[in-house]
């Protein structure tokens, strides 16, 4: 795994963001009949309310629902209006991880070329071995020659303990294209996540101006602006996570990379590098799985900036279900 972050996958996100918009027009003319029902029913009891007494004549009440149907009808527009403020903010926080970026980028580049040069060692000194051990099955015929065998048993040990530092390296190297798997997955699930709400809001949507003609539903329409808002800022908290993230990712990458070059230098330090992780490799690792959990808190966050509680609801509700599916799947 060459990229710690792959940028065209970032580029495809927020294109399918922008276009979510496209997809509504399958329940738009849904929507406009029931808001015409809706605007039927709402200037039937007004305008009886008004015959009978119960109320004064007001001319502003019944202008509010020819604004939603106004905006029922230029829906396309209406969602453009709302992305607007949702890109520039975007856009700056994505500024912010693009300094990011780059750095951490050269550096982890920087990393895997260290590794491979240490795996590549490695490898030549398995080969060593096969060589000694190749050598030691004609013992006998040697021992009868009165050829001393001791130096090349020492040898053989020195090249088992690389053998048995060879699969430390390897575990070691699992466990880190594992972490970085996960932060991967983590990032993409917030921008997946965010174009799934994001479309069944935009496709929805209409329904809820219409229903919020109907006093029953009169809030429909603001809730459904706080919730859009609410997921509209999923990228531009996640830059900012990342970018806060990628503050410890460098010190990690900054300290292995020394170690690395520390290692290729020194042979006993390189038996004991690949033998045993490091602090600095757990570091880096933790960093990664620290940036991945915070990655997942973004659907919680964003509703600390816009007081809507729908989406985290909806987080926690198909968490619960998941644990809920895999308690009864162990049974």
């Amino acid at each position: 795994m060459r990229e710690l972050i792959d940028q065209a996958i970032f580029d495809l996100f927020d294109g399918l963001f922008l276009s979510v918009q496209d997809l509504a027009g399958s329940f738009l003319a849904d929507a406009q009949a029931v808001a015409a029902i809706a605007m039927l029913l709402y200037f039937a009891v007004e305008a009886y309310k008004m015959m009978v007494g119960d109320e004064p004549l007001r001319y502003l009440a019944l202008f509010r629902p020819f604004a939603l149907a106004l905006v029922i009808i230029f829906w396309g527009g209406f969602v453009d209006v709302l992305n607007f403020p949702l890109t520039v903010v975007r856009d700056s926080a994505k500024e912010m991880y693009a300094g990011q970026i780059d750095q951490v980028g050269d550096m982890h580049l920087e990393r895997v070329a260290l590794i491979d040069s240490v795996a590549m060692r490695l490898s030549d000194s398995s080969a060593d071995f096969e060589q000694v051990q190749a050598e030691t099955r004609d013992k006998d015929w040697m021992e009868k020659m009165g050829i001393d065998l001791e130096p090349m048993f020492n040898k053989m040990k020195g090249y088992y303990l690389l053998l048995m530092a060879k699969m430390h390296f390897t575990m070691m190297r699992l466990v880190e294209y594992v972490v970085v798997l996960l932060y991967q997955v983590c990032i993409y699930i917030v921008f997946f996540l965010q174009i799934i709400f994001a479309g069944i809001l935009v496709i929805l949507g209409p329904f809820a101006f219409a229903l919020s003609i109907l006093p029953g539903f009169r809030d429909s329409y603001l809730t459904w602006i706080g919730r859009y808002v609410a997921v509209g800022l999923y990228s531009t908290i996640a830059y900012i996570v990342m970018s806060i993230s990628f503050v410890l990712v460098k010190y990690g990458l900054m300290k292995e990379i020394e170690i690395l070059k520390a290692v290729m230098q020194n042979e006993e330090t390189f038996i004991a590098y690949v033998s045993y992780p490091s602090g600095s490799i757990s570091f880096y690792i933790v960093s990664l799985l620290i940036g991945g959990l915070a990655m997942l808190t973004i659907p919680v966050i964003s509703t600390w900036i816009i007081n809507t509680s729908g989406i985290g609801n909806a987080i926690g509700s198909m968490a619960g279900g998941g644990g809920r599916a895999l308690r009864n799947f162990s049974r």
